[in-house]
């Protein structure tokens, strides 16, 4: 859901196989204090899941930092 998500507004995002990539995986427990995906960082914030309301608030703060 999170990728067609941020596809359908237009943004692009680097995508990492946790199940194969292990460096990976050590970095997003390391981030998010969780092994459940997606996580996705940004403006600061990590998430962890897909909130559609929460990942709208955190898109709206890169607009915003690229506006300006």
């Amino acid at each position: 859901m999170a990728k067609e998500f941020l596809s359908s507004k237009g943004y692009k995002f680097k995508e990492f196989d946790v199940t194969k990539d292990r460096a990976a995986l050590d970095e997003m427990v390391k981030m998010s204090g969780a092994r459940s995906v997606p996580v996705i960082a940004a403006c600061g914030e990590v998430m962890v899941g897909f909130d559609r309301g929460r990942l709208e608030q955190m898109l709206s703060c890169i607009k915003q930092r690229s506006d300006i």
